[in-house]
């Protein structure tokens, strides 16, 4: 490849290679996570995974493990390697059973107590454009339709089988067309061609993954961004069936893990911006604000305003814009609001750290006051020495490599997907919202002498509802992400909090809280199971949002109510340790349960007598029609 391929990433140079390699054969954990944030070629992932593999597990316990099985219609053996070396870059520890050449259908009927010996975590279909027919219907509708319905209907039959025979999420591909085949000008117009019927088909796999709740992992858009001449190599498609070239496998690993790190709640939340040079041209405090570039009039200018309309576009999507500038806050601040040119206006910002200190110092600052992990957070900066410094002090931050011409950012950036997710919710686009309101709420704290009467002012309402097909999306999403309040950890998708709606075993429920300052969106969930005895909590997660506002005391109150509704003499719940939800570890304890069981991996059973339990009863009123409902 003549460009690289993810020019995000810093350019493994010949000492970092050799770096590399020494780092491989001695399996020193930390250097290796730390050289997993290069570009490597399709050699260089290979080595890191290698080495991986051959890891101390103990050493491994910061990366979250994902098992995932691939069925692929050509060679994809030689992926596996290379997603384990790509997935530390998104702090994951990745094995793969890859299947070639078979029918996903047959072979879990032959195979499957392999597959189950495996346990995946996750099915890909990594089909591609050889999997499907290459008829066309030049100029006839209907015969058209007719091939992309057999063609979407292949792949739902698949989809709905791993679906319900795994229970695990699958992800989708669309294709990337076969250069071989007819690419004039016509096609794109002309009903029934080879590019109209790709066309059609890639929508149809869309809609496929958007219906059921699956990710789709946007192949065409890829070999889009390469060139489809640099995507597919004809001599390893005729030597060895290689649905694609060898060259791009770590392009398509990268995204792909970037969809696993979404279903293991490890995806990129808040972009923190520098201002001077960054989001506009020169240093305000020494060209003052009407000598800044920004806007039309000038190639750079226009480039800065266009970093700033992505990140508007992001906020709008869900994403925390924060600012990280050493600067005069005063005079950074006035730029802000009076800057005719300026798109990002001050209510876009959720929180900003505009002072002389170091950028790293900053950025931790940051993720103290969002209760945001480091892994969340993408760094923007201009000075080369700033984006090594913060590299260099937290590995986890997504620091993309920058050209020195600013007018070349915004491809960059834009082609690096930071900010996947998998799709969009009510409460993402009111996310800043959620944050800026938090800050009112706790200078309003600072006039109350104590924390209780600061709670009742507040005049907050808990409206707990059972699962239903609006909220959906925002569980699982909210089951992904929440890493920090989270007893278990165990993620659903989709699919899978539909299930627990139709189950009449399982209690589930929804909860938001709406106060003074406006709706907080869906602050909780809970999953709980009818035991014979006993209430079981399966799942119980929050947003650290919420924090100190005795949601958690209001939460159990309902749950004792719901066990004596269904005459149990017992709530009982665990706690499953990982390396992020240690502030819960003693969450049961609190609220007044008794330890009951202690295993050897530090997860813990308690249990809670309904009858002896007196209600906390915070200032919190409840609406629950789960109640009004039996």
């Amino acid at each position: 490849m003549n460009k690289p391929l993810m020019r995000w990433l810093p350019n493994a140079t010949a000492p970092v290679v050799e770096e590399a390699r020494n780092a491989a054969e001695t399996v020193d954990i930390g250097q290796l996570l730390r050289l997993s944030h290069y570009e490597w070629d399709a050699a260089g992932a290979r080595r890191l995974g290698r080495a991986i593999r051959k890891a101390d597990g103990a050493k491994l316990a910061d990366l979250v493990p994902v098992k995932l099985l691939m069925f692929a219609n050509g060679t994809a053996e030689h992926l596996g390697d290379i997603l384990t070396g790509t997935g530390l870059r998104h702090g994951l520890l990745i094995s793969s059973l890859i299947i070639e050449y078979e029918n996903p259908v047959a072979f879990l009927a032959r195979e499957r107590q392999r597959v189950d010996d495996f346990g995946p975590d996750v099915v890909v279909v990594n089909y591609d454009c050889h999997a499907f027919s290459s008829s066309t219907a030049l100029a006839d509708k209907a015969a058209a339709e007719n091939l992309v319905d057999r063609s979407v209907a292949r792949i739902r039959s698949i989809q709905e089988m791993l679906s319900a025979e795994l229970g695990k999420p699958v992800i989708l591909q669309t294709i990337s067309p076969d250069p071989a085949e007819s690419r004039m000008h016509v096609d794109r117009v002309l009903v029934g061609s080879y590019k109209d019927v790709v066309h059609r088909t890639n929508s149809g796999i869309a809609d496929l993954a958007g219906a059921t709740g699956g990710l789709l992992l946007d192949v065409a858009s890829l070999a889009e961004d390469v060139g489809l001449d640099s995507w597919h190599s004809a001599r390893y498609r005729a030597m060895a069936k290689y649905g694609f070239a060898p060259d791009v496998s770590p392009l398509y690993a990268e995204h792909l893990c970037r969809l696993l790190a979404v279903l293991r709640g490890k995806s990129k939340r808040v972009l923190v911006l520098d201002l001077d040079n960054t989001l506009w041209g020169g240093i305000v405090g020494d060209d003052g604000v009407e000598n800044l570039a920004l806007g039309p009039g000038s190639p750079v200018g226009e480039a800065h305003l266009a970093i700033q309309l992505m990140a508007k576009s992001l906020r709008e999507r869900g994403v925390l814009i924060c600012l990280s500038s050493k600067n005069d806050e005063a005079v950074a601040l006035n730029a802000i609001r009076s800057h005719p040119e300026m798109a990002l206006a001050e209510t876009d910002i959720a929180m900003f750290q505009i002072n002389w200190q170091d950028k790293a110092a900053n950025i931790e600052a940051l993720s103290k006051s969002l209760n945001l992990g480091l892994d969340s957070f993408v760094f923007v900066d201009d000075n080369p020495a700033e984006r090594a410094i913060v590299r260099m002090a937290f590995p986890q931050v997504s620091v993309p490599e920058l050209p020195k011409d600013v007018t070349e950012w915004l491809p960059v950036l834009q082609s690096a997907r930071f900010f996947e997710s998998a799709g969009l919710t009510a409460e993402d686009k009111q996310r800043a919202g959620y944050y800026q309101a938090e800050s009112r709420r706790a200078a309003q704290l600072k006039d109350f002498a104590g924390h209780d009467d600061y709670l009742k002012s507040l005049d907050m309402v808990m409206d707990i509802t059972p699962f239903d097909a609006t909220g959906r999306k925002r569980i699982s999403q909210l089951v992904s992400k929440s890493n920090q309040f989270n007893l278990t950890t165990i993620r659903y998708s989709e699919a899978e909090v539909a299930q627990l709606e139709a189950d009449p075993s399982m209690l589930t429920a929804q909860i938001r809280l709406v106060d003074s300052f406006g709706d907080n969106g869906m602050i909780c969930v809970v999953v709980a199971r009818d035991g014979e005895e006993h209430l079981e909590i399966a799942e119980w997660l929050m947003s650290c949002r919420v924090l100190g506002r005795r949601v958690e005391e209001a939460t159990l109150d309902w749950l004792v109510r719901q066990a004596k509704l269904r005459g149990k003499a017992f709530v009982t719940g665990r706690f499953i340790p990982t390396a992020k939800n240690m502030m819960v570890k003693n969450h049961y304890e609190r609220l007044g349960f008794s330890l009951v069981d202690e295993d050897s991996a530090g997860a813990t059973t308690w249990v809670l007598e309904v009858a002896a339990y007196s209600e906390y009863a915070p200032p919190i009123l409840i609406k629950d029609s789960i109640s009004e409902q039996r």
